[in-house]
């Protein structure tokens, strides 16, 4: 006698890839990599903003630096303003702030103004150094959100390129 056991689920093998990608060693590695960068520009940024603002500079120096690094750590998210008003299901960015989305969600943008505000205005003057701390925390937050999980949106809004 033989007994045959049928089980139903409700998830789609499109899910069940979707779980075992996100727990894969190789993710948690690349997550673990994300979260170090992070780390690293947080303290790069924290680093530069006091040394140049608040022990070599004037207060002004230590507003406007303390400013750019944090102004410019959420300015990336804001993009989801855009899509104010247009519907888009849950846990999509609607379609019109997907490309500002991943626009301001690319490393090398901030990397290229980092670079060239460091290396091209140098000595840097407290606005060009304003720009180049902005670049570090710009890049921090990108890092942040890898290492979350969180990468571009597809054009459609839904969560899916890394």
């Amino acid at each position: 006698m033989s007994v045959n056991i049928v089980t139903t689920t409700t998830q789609s093998d499109a899910d069940r890839r979707e779980i075992a990608h996100q727990c894969s060693p190789a993710t948690s590695r690349i997550h673990r990599g994300w979260l170090g960068l992070w780390a690293f520009l947080t303290a790069f940024t924290v680093f530069e903003v006091v040394k140049h603002g608040y022990v070599d500079g004037t207060a002004t120096d230590a507003l406007l630096l303390t400013a750019a690094a944090i102004g410019c750590f959420v300015v990336p998210d804001l993009t989801f303003l855009i899509g104010a008003g247009q519907p888009a299901p849950k846990g999509a960015l609607p379609t019109r702030a997907v490309p500002w989305y991943n626009l301001m969600h690319r490393m090398w943008i901030p990397l290229l103004l980092t670079s060239f505000v460091g290396v091209a205005l140098a000595p840097l003057t407290p606005v060009a150094l304003a720009g180049f701390i902005g670049g570090l925390s710009w890049m921090a937050h990108i890092a942040l959100d890898r290492a979350a999980g969180y990468g571009l949106r597809n054009p459609d809004g839904s969560r899916g390129r890394r």
